[in-house]
């Protein structure tokens, strides 16, 4: 079955020329609902019924740093004032409202700035220093990597953990996850190309030594881990196949930048034990893959999130030619997100469904704009030059950014 899009129609390839589509739609509607006029900070969810915002009384550095990511990733390709803007709308909050003092931000704030919660865990630094680098590669501003430098001060002291990789601010606890030092390692990646001098590839290369540990011998990498970084009894391990593949493509990039081999062994065993569990092949999926795994590596929920498929992309770009079959698994994956997610026409998505691929919530998360815009962007730079000279479409309205 494949999902009706929104305006009830329903998708069945995506659009013929993606750049035109990405450059014309995708990015100007994006930037028009997440960043309304008079909105401090960025809309975090919006209705997947018409894509009107959601407003609350919150706003996370999390979701600001991704944002601001995105909308650098996006400035970086479509080279649009508009969405330059977005990014720098982004950038105001994050240093204005979320930042506390050097190397110190706010978990979360209400869009006048009043802080909710001012511990910013490990996650949301990962972010910052995320959206810092990426605003600083596509607009060449490099004055706001100081900010990153505060952070890395923090992560050089007080956080950087003798067990491996780094701690959470707050204290690490009897489990701690994974994931915050994957976008760590993703976000040491970037600021080594802009600052090769700051330190940042060594801190990534602590980051590679802990994955090493982490990654079993048949690929498996849980969520969860002991405060020593020991794994869980079986009964309490947790899996998601999306950070099997968003580590393989991160372990990729950095094997291509340095040579280690061993980045590339173990993204291979990572994209090696995603395929199975997914239970796909090298070819690639014909439906939107699991996320949820149990101890065992079986499918643990019927949830379906879109994201799990584009990081699934993502590593069949880059990914071992032993593992996948590059060109096909990455066509199939992309024609699996627009028939059974991106409604083409309003650029809305179905953010997650169940095993019978019916639709699981009203609601999008606009963070998800991480995973879609840098993957579709990288996807067009990767395959065939029909996407690379577009034919425009038609100019939507200018729209302000406040």
């Amino acid at each position: 079955m494949i999902v009706p899009a929104v305006n009830g129609e329903t998708n069945l390839a995506r659009p013929a020329n993606l750049r035109a589509w990405l450059t014309d739609l995708f990015i100007p509607v994006w930037i028009e609902r997440a960043c309304p006029p008079g909105c401090p900070g960025y809309v975090e969810e919006v209705r997947r019924s018409d894509g009107t915002p959601v407003f609350t009384d919150t706003r996370s550095t999390l979701v600001t740093g991704r944002l601001l990511y995105s909308f650098s990733r996006a400035y970086g390709f479509d080279g649009s004032p508009a969405t330059l803007r977005a990014a720098q709308h982004g950038l105001a909050f994050l240093l204005g409202a979320c930042r506390l003092s050097p190397g110190h931000f706010v978990h979360a704030v209400t869009p006048d700035g009043r802080v909710i919660d001012g511990d910013a865990d490990l996650y949301d630094l990962a972010f910052v220093l995320l959206g810092i680098g990426g605003y600083a590669k596509a607009s060449g501003e490099r004055g706001v990597l100081r900010i990153a430098d505060e952070i890395a001060h923090r992560l050089d002291g007080e956080l950087e953990d003798p067990l491996g990789g780094y701690r959470e601010p707050a204290g690490t606890g009897e489990r701690r996850r994974q994931f915050p030092q994957m976008h760590l390692f993703e976000a040491f990646q970037l600021l080594a190309t802009l600052d090769p001098g700051g330190g940042w590839a060594l801190r990534a290369g602590r980051i590679l030594k802990l994955a090493e540990r982490l990654i079993d011998a048949d690929g498996r990498i849980d969520e969860w881990y002991a405060a020593d970084w020991g794994r869980l009894d079986n009964a309490q391990r947790e899996g998601e196949l999306g950070h099997h593949f968003e580590w393989a493509w991160m372990l990729d990039q950095y094997a291509d930048a340095s040579g280690a081999q061993l980045a590339r062994e173990l993204a291979a065993r990572l994209s090696g034990f995603g395929i199975k569990a997914a239970a796909i092949t090298s070819l690639g999926p014909d439906k939107p893959i699991p996320n949820a795994i149990d101890g065992d590596g079986r499918s643990s929920s019927f949830s379906r999130p879109l994201w799990p498929t584009i990081e699934l992309l993502r590593a069949a770009l880059t990914g071992d030619e032993s593992v996948w079959s590059r060109t096909t698994a990455s066509e199939k994956a992309i024609n699996v997100m627009f028939s059974y997610s991106i409604d083409t026409v309003s650029g809305l998505w179905v953010n997650d469904i169940d095993s019978s691929l019916h639709a699981n919530s009203e609601i999008i998360p606009t963070r998800v704009l991480y995973h879609t815009i840098p993957c579709i962007i990288e996807y067009i730079g990767k395959s065939r030059p029909s996407h690379a000279a577009p034919t425009r479409l038609a100019p939507r309205p200018t729209q302000t950014v406040s």
